[in-house]
Parts: C-alpha cells; sequence; structure tokens
C-alpha cells in the first residue's frame, strides 16, 4: 500500500487525468441525452405545427364547401332555373306539345301499398296471453270482487 502512496505522488497527474476523463464522459452523456431531448420536442413541436396547419386547411375547406353548396342551391331554385331554361329558348310544355307513347308488352308497375304499423294489426293483440292483456282496473276489480256467489 505505501508503494501504491508512493506511485500517487510521483505521478499526480495520472489521478487528474482520470477525473478529468470521467468528468468529461459524463458530460458528454448529458450533452448525448439532452440533444435526444431536444430533438424529440423539436419533432413533437413539428408535429403540432403541421396538425394546426392541417386543422386550418380543413376548416377553409369546409368553409368553400359551404360557400359552394349555397352557390348551387340559389342557382338550382325553381325560379332560377325557369329564368334560365327560357333564356336558353325553352318554353312551358302545353297540353298539344305532350305526346304519349303505347309500348305494347309494357306491363305498369303495380301501385306501392305502405304496410301498416305493427300496432295496427289485429292478430298481434290476440297472440298475447290474456294475463299480460289486462290492465291495472281489471285486476283490482277480479281481486276486490268476492268469489261465487254475491249480491246481483
Amino acid at each position: 500500500m505505501a508503494k501504491h502512496n508512493q506511485v500517487r505522488r510521483k505521478l499526480p497527474w495520472k489521478s487528474q487525468v482520470r477525473i478529468t476523463s470521467r468528468t468529461i464522459i459524463g458530460s458528454l452523456a448529458l450533452l448525448i441525452v439532452a440533444g435526444l431531448y431536444l430533438a424529440v420536442n423539436g419533432r413533437v413541436a413539428r408535429a403540432g405545427r403541421d396538425v394546426l396547419v392541417l386543422q386550418n386547411d380543413r376548416a377553409e375547406f369546409q368553409r368553400q364547401i359551404a360557400e359552394l353548396t349555397s352557390t348551387l342551391a340559389e342557382l338550382t331554385t325553381p325560379q332560377h332555373m325557369l329564368e334560365r331554361a327560357l333564356e336558353l329558348g325553352y318554353q312551358p310544355a302545353g297540353m298539344g306539345d305532350m305526346l304519349y307513347i303505347n309500348i305494347d308488352g309494357y306491363v305498369a308497375p303495380e301501385m306501392f301499398e305502405a304496410p301498416l304499423p305493427p300496432s295496427s294489426t289485429s292478430d298481434h293483440a290476440s297472440s298475447l296471453s290474456p294475463a299480460y292483456t289486462e290492465t291495472l282496473g281489471e285486476w283490482l276489480i277480479r281481486v276486490v270482487r268476492p268469489r261465487g256467489g254475491g249480491v246481483q
């Protein structure tokens, strides 16, 4: 041990180099971690900015769609369409202008009959048990009324 201390005393720069190298390695590790942290935060910030830009673009597109829908609705009003048809030379058709064509073998489709709602069918109510169709008033009368020979 004494020999080891003598070596340290003779070469003090070795311990300084060791301390300095450990400090530099620790500093480099901290710099690497800080660099990675900044890189990740930079990417997150850029992604957030991109999301904001895309949301602004989406809002602008929705505004344009609403504006175009409004313009289309205005251009297709019956009054505007009639004016446009008259400008293009069309005229309203009268009874003498219509021509009906009979086609041999054509069978017109049957008239559509909407089905009745389920509550309006009479056989639906009859499929229930009488125990489930009795009202509260009927049940009370049945329970309170004496069975058998009562005064009539």
